[in-house]
């Protein structure tokens, strides 16, 4: 198995450091560095890092460069068309705060995604004795697992309201192995997750950051997507190992900043997304099909949908 490993970063000490710390972990795959800056503003140690910035994304996109939002870690999009167009079976997606845990994390993230995602086919009406009719034998269901997320220790995801009450409270996050229900959603952090190349089309993390009124929320809403698809075309997502270590603690103040507007959006998107009726028979085609259905009104909503578009066409 090969896999392409995706890190957005704008820092050269963070990402030089992170390198180092998986040097050995990433030995034999390829590396794909975004850097969110205008030019590449600095050198990387190895040669056999692929390192992208602004220059390569608008050489390469042209007039269709806007859609990877700049200024945000949802560059990282960038990345994973870069892995799609090479010859690999998975790709990692990490930001460059965290580090590994215990050796094997890339072949942890492979074996999650070749492990059957298995969930209940069968519920019984009470508890205790199980009435008539329940099978005796195979009471669930499985299916191919193409996303795989991955936790944390250290530093959980949270958005800036928890992290405000939590820094009260205390209360800490436990990481829970679990294959995601059918029709169920959860909140898709991108800082460790892997998924196989197949799926790619569907994982377009949306408009954010410096020209868009949204941040914060492009992997939690391509999470509400990648997933809302995957249940259509028959297939599972998994979430919890393998463990990675996140460090660094971003600024409270900046991130509620950077998320009050995307609150309340985020209570209806995931309504909005459910509701929508999936025909075709491809990640690219229910994409481009969720894209065209995807009636919310507004100009951003509007430029999202043709954004949602053109990623859809790059893969056909």
């Amino acid at each position: 198995m090969k896999a392409a490993v995706v890190v957005p970063t704008i820092r050269r000490d963070s990402i030089v450091e992170f390198l180092k710390a998986w040097e050995t972990e990433f030995d034999g795959h390829i590396v794909i560095v975004v850097e969110d800056n205008e030019k590449r503003s600095f050198d990387l140690p190895s040669d056999e890092v692929e390192h992208y910035s602004w220059e390569e994304i608008d050489k390469e996109l042209k007039q269709d460069s806007w859609i990877i939002p700049r200024r945000t870690d949802c560059v990282r999009s960038y990345g994973f068309l870069k892995a799609w167009q090479r010859d690999v079976d998975f790709i990692v997606s990490l930001d460059d705060d965290c580090y590994p845990v215990e050796p094997g994390f890339v072949s942890k993230h492979w074996e999650m995604l070749c492990t059957s995602a298995s969930s209940s086919a069968w519920v019984s009406t009470g508890r205790g004795v199980t009435p008539r009719g329940m099978p005796y034998f195979r009471t669930s269901r499985s299916k191919e697992c193409v996303l795989n997320h991955g936790l944390w220790q250290n530093i959980p995801d949270y958005d800036a309201v928890t992290q405000l009450v939590n820094s009260r409270l205390n209360s800490k996050f436990e990481p829970l192995d679990q294959v995601i229900p059918q029709g169920a959603f959860f909140p898709m952090c991108g800082m460790n997750i892997a998924f196989k190349k197949k799926a790619i089309p569907a994982m377009y993390f949306l408009l954010m950051g410096r020209d868009w009124p949204f941040d914060r929320f492009g992997d939690i809403w391509c999470g509400v997507i990648v997933k809302r698809i995957c249940d259509h075309l028959g297939y599972g997502v998994s979430s919890g190992r393998p463990i990675i270590d996140h460090r660094r603690a971003s600024n409270v103040w900046a991130n509620l900043r950077k998320e009050v507007a995307g609150y309340e959006v985020n209570e209806m998107f995931w309504q909005m997304v459910d509701s929508l009726v999936l025909t075709n028979g491809t990640f690219e085609g229910c994409y481009l099909e969720l894209a065209e259905k995807l009636a919310i009104p507004g100009e951003y909503w509007q430029r999202l949908r043709t954004a949602m578009k053109i990623w859809a066409s790059l893969f056909v």
